[in-house]
């Protein structure tokens, strides 16, 4: 493929776990408490996002590493009543792929070719996560090293 869109690199970080809280009302700190109480347990967050949904209720995703899931789920269960929380769910076995570079929030076409390219592979996109200079997703880890070589095709690697 010609023309690809240059950048600084693509990691992958295997052996993670995606929660999701989700259905919890308006003002009662679900991102402060949830991701605070994961924190000060010594509990490393991967990746975040976050959203309101149609109804007006907030959800909240995350990965951690797979060793931190079951202290992880206590302490969530924990809060979830102080924080409304109608459902605490995970998905085991995922990893999360990272491409990287700078001023990627100047360049169109970033994340729309990253999507493009897991669209053509058919593999799944659990969660998605950006900033100013990276765009990180979670797939299945057994289509991790597939999804790699995918988006290499589509991008200039050093």
């Amino acid at each position: 493929m010609t023309g690809k869109i240059a950048v600084g690199g693509i990691t992958r970080k295997d052996d993670l776990v995606l929660i999701r809280i989700l259905g919890a009302r308006s003002g009662h700190g679900l991102a402060g408490k949830s991701l605070s109480s994961l924190g000060l347990a010594g509990i490393n967050i991967i990746c975040v996002t976050s959203f309101v949904d149609g109804q007006g209720l907030n959800n909240i995703c995350f990965a951690i590493g797979s060793r931190d899931l079951d202290q992880s789920l206590g302490l969530l269960q924990s809060i979830q009543e102080e924080i409304q929380a109608r459902d605490i769910d995970y998905q085991r076995g995922c990893s999360a792929i990272s491409i990287y570079g700078p001023h990627f929030s100047e360049r169109p076409a970033i994340a729309g070719t990253i999507f493009q390219a897991t669209a053509e592979a058919q593999m799944p996109v659990h969660m998605i996560s950006t900033s100013f200079s990276t765009v990180t997703f979670l797939t299945d880890q057994q289509m991790a090293e597939s999804a790699v070589e995918k988006l290499r095709e589509y991008f200039l690697v050093p």
